[in-house]
């Protein structure tokens, strides 16, 4: 059976597609599996539990001023030969990476070295360090024909974006706070909240709380949490909450979910499908976030409103909870967009060009 090395890191949004790559190639009888990393990021507290890990070291580039990467072509030469290292000692036979800076040292040393190369693109703009790693790379998986634009036609496959294994549906029980008989909103902005959401809604808050057939679950975020509630008081129809670890409950149960519009959030939102109002955070780099939201949208399974739009979050969501008709074709966009068994058939797809 082949050795597998994976490489990701920077955000959660590389990180979770390749644990659920690594996790469908486990199912299907990989036993060897390396992740490769930096120290003391986020990539080793969410992996390294798990997986063999292997330390790596990588520069981002900087967005600024040119003359702050003048010495980024020294430190990629660094890196590479530290990740010529690592592939030397792990002796793959195939890499996995899923994007962002961390990858890119890997991708273009198993390059040099001949190992076979794929990579994940989350996104509907697609990353640096996946555009120039793509010369290396046999297969491009990505998540729209938006996306597939950046790549070499030959090499791209088109699939969902991989997510976290879901739970059974049966085994989710419907959150106490999302009241039997009445409309549920899911308002969710991970665990650092959301600024733009977190204003939007306090700004609408009176009008929300005079709807005693709607329940919300308002994610505020840990740091945001005691300041909010102080602020607004007892809302009988409304839980405010920093951060919710049975996410998927809520999921479930939602008839509308509010959210940005990252690349992880995006596909756990369609792997449910779920009608959504998507704020993308206006700073994502190349304003992928964006991006993203406007392809969901367009598919029909989304309203998108911006950050610094005027304030019409509530409305649209009172205007799909009265629309049943509208939030079921929403769903169905949704449901049709979202593949929930994405990491198991780009599993499938390696192992076949692997085993040809």
């Amino acid at each position: 059976m082949k050795k597998f090395l994976f490489v990701c890191g920077g955000t959660g949004g590389h990180i979770f597609p390749a644990v659920a790559i690594a996790n469908s190639l486990k199912k299907m009888g990989v036993e060897e599996i390396t992740f490769a990393g930096r120290k003391d990021s986020m990539e080793e507290r969410l992996v390294a539990k798990d997986w063999p890990y292997e330390y790596i070291s990588a520069i981002p580039l900087h967005r600024g001023p040119f003359l702050k990467n003048l010495a980024l072509p020294f430190k990629l030469m660094k890196s590479i030969s530290r990740a010529k290292s690592v592939i030397k000692k792990v002796n793959p036979d195939v890499v996995v990476a899923t994007g962002g800076y961390v990858s890119l040292p890997i991708v273009l040393a198993a390059g040099k070295l001949g190992v076979p190369v794929y990579l994940q693109e989350q996104n509907a703009v697609a990353g640096i360090a996946n555009k120039v790693g793509s010369r290396k790379a046999k297969t491009i998986f990505v998540t729209s024909e938006d996306a597939a634009k950046f790549f070499p036609a030959e090499k791209v496959q088109i699939f969902g974006n991989p997510v976290r294994e879901l739970p059974a549906e049966n085994s989710l029980a419907r959150p106490e706070e999302f009241k039997a008989g009445k409309k549920a909103v899911f308002i969710v902005g991970g665990s650092q909240g959301a600024v733009g959401i977190n204003n939007k809604i306090e700004e609408s808050i009176r009008t929300i709380t005079a709807q005693d057939d709607v329940c919300v679950v308002w994610q505020v975020g840990v740091k945001n949490v005691d300041a909010i509630k102080a602020r607004l008081g007892d809302m009988p129809n409304v839980t405010v909450c920093g951060f919710l670890n049975g996410i998927y409950a809520y999921m479930k149960y939602a008839d509308v979910i509010v959210s940005r519009a990252g690349a992880s959030a995006l596909a756990e939102i369609l792997a449910f499908g779920k009608p959504s109002i998507l704020l993308p955070f206006p700073h994502a780099t190349a304003n992928h976030q964006e991006h993203n939201a406007r392809v969901v949208e367009k598919a029909g399974a989304a309203l998108v409103e911006l950050d610094a739009e005027e304030n019409h979050l509530w409305d649209k969501v009172c205007e799909l909870l009265k629309d049943e008709n509208r939030l079921a074709s929403m769903a169905a966009a949704a449901k049709n967009l979202g593949m929930p068994d994405a990491a198991d058939q780009i599993a499938k797809v390696i192992l076949e060009q692997e085993n040809a």
